[in-house]
């Protein structure tokens, strides 16, 4: 009879895929073995652990609640066999990571060449939702979020140095509306709004001044739930917006795109990367963490440089 700690794989196999089939190409074994495997442990355990059709198998509440038992310690013997096969060889396997595009587009793409390049042997999956994933039963290594939309019982590590949200708008927008100077005058313009997808929430406009903070609802005709949608129409004219500086720095750089209100700039928290606690940290998830807080570092100490290299350009010639 096979004990229970050898028919976990067959049922982590399944939960994972979705499918008798592929959990049984996976395994290297015919569907039917995966079959009776799955009806011994629903035998020795007393629960029926998937609801099958002739189209899907889906966990059952039951199956559910105990593959959230399981999996962290499936992928305990995951992660100790991938650390000792690491004393041999490069960090490797696949990676997967979920966050939001615009911290994709920040952080991660800029530098995804040199990532790869240091470490060709890991596998990395960016899937950007700004929805939020459960880690562990999603199949996800970690999650970039900012820090006060965490999972509970999360490890975070900071790997920016914060973010600033400023509003911009057209020059031809501007020249057509006026240039707006407080928080009362944006009552007067089309102001483009952003819709978080997960909550359905309307984001507000975060301001600054005089040491005050302020969460201000604005107005306007638009809406939407993409950072680039908001980029394009506030570069078609269609009104201001509000977004991180490092979303529009090339814009304002090229004058598509003029910093209203600079005043009133607000700073906001940065993003974490985040996951499961655990004694072992896979060496893929170590080393991708290692990666993105060297880069915050190197950020860091570029904007600690850039005003002492403005004043003193006598000095280092």
């Amino acid at each position: 009879m096979s004990s229970l700690l050898q028919l976990l794989p067959f049922f982590e196999a399944v939960a994972r895929l979705g499918s008798f089939t592929h959990a049984a190409r996976q395994l290297g074994v015919t569907p039917p073995a995966v079959s009776q495997n799955i009806q011994t442990l629903e035998t020795r355990l007393g629960i029926r652990l998937f609801n099958r059709t002739s189209r899907s198998v889906r966990l059952s509440d039951e199956g559910k609640l105990f593959y959230q038992s399981v999996a962290p310690a499936m992928s305990q013997i995951d992660v100790a066999a991938e650390n000792i096969r690491a004393l041999r060889s490069r960090p490797s396997g696949h990676l997967r990571i979920t966050l939001p595009q615009l911290a994709a587009s920040l952080l991660v793409m800029p530098f995804l060449t040199e990532f790869h390049a240091r470490y060709p042997e890991i596998q990395l999956e960016l899937f950007t939702d700004d929805r939020f994933a459960d880690l562990v039963l999603d199949h996800f290594d970690a999650g970039i979020r900012m820090h006060a939309v965490l999972q509970k019982d999360m490890i975070a590590v900071p790997i920016d140095n914060g973010q600033q949200r400023v509003i911009v708008a057209a020059p031809h927008y501007l020249a057509q509306h006026g240039m707006p100077t407080t928080p009362e005058a944006l009552r007067q313009h089309n102001c483009l709004r952003y819709r978080f997808p997960g909550s359905g929430k309307l984001e507000p406009w975060f301001l600054t001044h005089g040491g005050q903070h302020l969460a201000l609802e604005v107005s306007g005709s638009m809406i939407f739930n993409e950072d680039l949608l908001l980029k394009a129409a506030a570069l078609a004219g269609l009104g201001l917006t509000q977004r991180f500086r490092g979303t529009v720095e090339p814009e304002l750089a090229s004058g598509r795109l003029v910093e209203v209100m600079a005043d009133h700039a607000s700073d906001a928290a940065g993003f974490f990367i985040y996951f499961p606690a655990r004694r072992h940290m896979p060496l893929k998830l170590r080393v991708f963490i290692d990666f993105m807080q060297q880069q915050r570092q190197n950020a860091q100490r570029a904007k600690t440089l850039k005003p002492n290299r403005a004043g003193s350009g006598s000095a280092a010639e």
